[in-house]
């Protein structure tokens, strides 16, 4: 009793409607991830992963779905173990769901006349010569008959006939960790919105089943498949695992915003790749490591979604004028987490001087004394200040640009009378002195 409860591995929906607006289709086939796993658009077919699940729940959960969704809309539902049995049960059924219990599906395809099958024209006239015109009595002869006959065409008939049906309907996953996944093959997918409203509801499903097993993921890969038959595979990350579908949305959503791809979708798989508990010890709110980071990334998505892009952090550049090095660029709560030293090592610092620089270098006034091939600052004025300077390392010269943005600088390290080393130079385009930063 308890193996028939469980015979729907495959579930096929079907309609006249979708054969003149495939679109329809399209738009039902994320709302199913509520029920299964997987879903798979394929030649007018919607295909649902039912594997594991008890039939009958799952039947009535997708009737349920249908009647809130598609209301009025006549859509059948085959239910059995092997997809062209359930594919059969759809299109020829009479009744909303058609469910086949274990061990009937040969059974049940027996009275339907072979064009149920699909063959091939050439082969359809040698079956019509031989006799052939249901399943039952092509599933009746021997594999070598049938070989000898009508070739290995004529033999993929026949396991088909036999309710032995090896094609791929879902793409294999050897995981075990939670996924989700919507595969269509009628048409291509460019709309940035809708890739984003069927990933949201593969995230749905993908924390649903986190939350179920007590863990929060850290890694998730989103996989888009391509028109022209590449896969692009996007890692995303957090600092601590979570299970929040609006945490993992959002780095989607900013991944879909980042990157440009160079065909349409024609697919998506949304799978954990690491999962944690997520209960932990608590600490600081702002110490990376404490689980409490967590808390963290929250705080700073919701300031996100209501302030906008106000996280920051310095990105490093190689241009020779220092104060036009270091930009400021937008990151994510997930990035902004991330350890600064990797896990199990240790750094230790010895300590130096750092250099602090003024946001725009202040104009001074400076006495020389000539050296060889330049002029070497002795004393500055700053705000009414005077300062004498006790030595002077230099002259670093920087220069380069074009046409109006050209620059030439004389850069001097010196010590001041009070200790302080401090960083000037001598613009040797506009012949002034600047005070840059100090060291501290």
């Amino acid at each position: 009793m308890r193996s028939s409860r469980r015979a729907s591995a495959y579930v096929c929906l079907w309609s006249p409607a979708w054969q003149a607006a495939p679109d329809s289709a399209a738009e039902l086939a994320p709302a199913l991830l509520a029920c299964v796993p997987r879903i798979a658009n394929r030649d007018g077919l919607l295909w649902a992963d039912g594997r594991g699940l008890d039939g009958i729940v799952l039947g009535a959960a997708i009737i349920a779905l249908l009647e809130q969704r598609a209301p009025g809309h006549d859509i059948r539902i085959g239910l059995a173990t092997t997809p062209i049995v359930a594919q059969v049960a759809a299109t020829r059924g009479n009744a909303p769901l058609t469910r086949i219990k274990v061990g009937e599906d040969r059974a049940f395809l027996a009275p339907f006349p072979l064009d149920v099958l699909t063959p091939e024209p050439k082969l359809d006239r040698l079956l019509e010569g031989i006799g052939i015109a249901t399943c039952g009595e092509l599933a009746a002869l021997t594999r070598e008959s049938v070989e000898v006959r009508l070739g290995p065409e004529g033999v993929d008939l026949w396991f088909l006939a036999r309710a032995d049906d090896p094609r791929p309907i879902f793409s294999k996953l050897p995981r075990t960790l939670p996924h989700a996944s919507l595969e269509w093959e009628d048409y291509t997918l460019r709309d940035p919105e809708r890739l984003l409203f069927i990933v949201n509801s593969l995230a749905d499903r993908v924390c649903t089943q986190l939350g179920e097993r007590g863990e929060g993921a850290r890694e998730i890969a989103l996989v888009l498949s391509l028109a022209n038959a590449e896969t692009r595979t996007e890692p995303l990350r957090f600092a601590r695992p979570t299970a929040s579908r609006k945490l993992w949305m959002r780095q989607i959503r900013q991944l879909l915003d980042r990157i440009t791809l160079p065909d349409s979708v024609t697919g998506v798989l949304l799978r954990v790749e690491s999962v944690a508990g997520l209960h932990g010890p608590q600490g600081d709110l702002f110490d990376r490591g404490f689980a409490s980071a967590s808390a963290t990334e929250q705080t700073l998505g919701d300031l996100i979604d209501d302030q906008g892009e106000v996280l920051l952090a310095p990105e490093t550049g190689n241009h020779p004028l220092v104060e036009q090095r270091t930009r400021w660029m937008t990151r994510t709560p997930a990035m902004l987490s991330q350890p600064s030293i990797p896990a199990g090592r240790t750094v230790t610092i010895a300590p130096r001087l750092t250099l602090q620089l003024l946001p725009t270098p202040k104009p001074i006034a400076v006495k020389t004394t000539t050296r060889r091939d330049h002029e070497r600052p002795v004393s500055y004025q700053d705000e009414g200040t005077s300062y004498d300077v006790l030595d002077a390392a230099g002259p670093d010269r920087v220069s380069g640009g074009q046409w109006e943005t050209t620059y030439a600088r004389e850069y001097f390290r010196c010590v001041r009378e009070d200790g302080l080393l401090v960083w000037l130079y001598r613009d040797a385009q506009q012949k002034g002195w600047y005070v840059h930063g100090w060291w501290d």
